[in-house]
């Protein structure tokens, strides 16, 4: 079977949460763990391995959650320099793994409501299919009104591109230039993540 490599985001520094950088948000709790252990767990889920970006001055707990949650951590020198070099660290960190990857997953982690089962469902979407198909594919997951969200799933064939990542940008360059197969769901997880505090529910 295709093997389909998670990529949890988590180097930046979410400075809309708290500019002053007291209070990371990805360790901020809902019911009871962490928003990125939420995200983790999520993606371990659908995924044969995990890859996590944090930036060189990550708090400690926030990258022994993520290895205790089975996630290779790994630490993104240029992480401030903007997503791009944070998902090059992530994409060189995948592809360096044994077997390599056929896809990867790529999520943000302070999307803490997105439901295991869709990233089940993206990746086996990633999986299907002939070689070529799998390799060229980019899966995004489709609310009904239209709206698409993450995980998203890029086929082998966009590894080196989005090693080749700078800039805060991300891969929505990617995304524009080459056709995405959409992903139906109800799943509103896909879209919503932690960004305020006000984003957290009630304590």
């Amino acid at each position: 079977m295709a093997r389909v490599v998670g990529l949890l985001m988590a180097a930046g520094r979410g400075r809309r949460f708290d500019a002053a950088g007291d209070r990371d948000k990805l360790l901020q709790r809902i019911g009871g763990r962490p928003v990125a252990g939420h995200a983790l767990d999520a993606m371990a889920a659908g995924c044969d391995a995990v890859v996590a970006v944090i930036r060189p001055d990550a708090p400690p707990a926030l990258a022994a959650l993520l290895r205790d949650g089975g996630a290779q951590v790994v630490v993104c020198a240029d992480a401030d320099m903007g997503m791009g070099h944070s998902l090059a660290c992530a994409a060189i960190a995948a592809m360096a793994t044994h077997p390599p990857p056929d896809a990867v997953l790529v999520l943000p982690a302070d999307m803490p409501w997105l439901r295991a089962e869709t990233v089940a469902m993206i990746a086996g979407a990633a999986r299907l299919g002939s070689t070529a198909e799998r390799e060229s594919r980019i899966v995004v997951p489709r609310l009904p009104d239209g709206r698409r969200g993450h995980p998203v799933g890029f086929g082998g064939a966009h590894l080196a591109a989005l090693a080749a990542l700078r800039g805060d940008r991300g891969a929505r360059g990617l995304l524009d230039a080459h056709p995405t197969t959409p992903i139906d769901t109800d799943d509103a997880g896909i879209l919503r993540d932690v960004d305020t505090p006000s984003d957290l529910p009630p304590t």
